[in-house]
């Protein structure tokens, strides 16, 4: 990462292994002046799709492609914590925390850079489906994840829940 600043410092600290700087436009903030609540999702996407391109590698892009696989976020829950304002800048992360039945659960962060105020997380469930059906997750990309997050993510079985995030 090379970055040692308070934000970069609290993602790291919560076990964040892949922590990146959130580039924001113009166009990012509402009428209120805050950060608009569609672009931190936004965020929260481009974050997934650089933890692929970036740790990942481009083996699993090629994969996608070849497999005619498609990942699918199932649940996507957002906790807004804080304003974002203009003039301050974002830093963001994301790990995996757990599979469960043929799902892959995420956790995300964005925190202000300079001092490390909670912004906004995300809890994501994810699919990989294959011609409209939902797959397992091949065992090279869960091998390459474990090996991202420093450990390992045992296949537990689905188990009905009420929707949204764990407490």
């Amino acid at each position: 990462m090379g970055v040692s600043d308070a934000g970069s410092i609290e993602l790291e600290n919560d076990g964040y292994r892949f922590v990146e700087a959130v580039r924001t436009l113009d166009d990012d903030y509402d009428r209120q002046g805050h950060l608009n609540n569609a672009a931190i999702v936004r965020f929260f996407n481009d974050m997934r799709a650089a933890y692929v391109y970036e740790r990942v590698g481009t083996w699993w892009g090629r994969a996608l492609g070849a497999e005619r696989f498609v990942v699918a976020a199932r649940e996507l829950h957002v906790l807004y914590e804080s304003e974002g304002l203009p003039g301050e800048t974002f830093v963001g992360a994301m790990k995996y925390v757990a599979r469960e039945g043929k799902a892959l659960i995420l956790e995300q962060r964005i925190v202000e850079r300079a001092t490390g105020r909670a912004v906004a997380r995300a809890w994501v469930v994810q699919l990989l489906v294959q011609d409209g059906s939902v797959v397992e997750w091949p065992a090279p990309y869960v091998a390459r994840v474990e090996e991202i997050e420093g450990r390992s993510l045992p296949a537990r079985p689905r188990t009905p829940r009420p929707w949204g995030p764990p407490s």
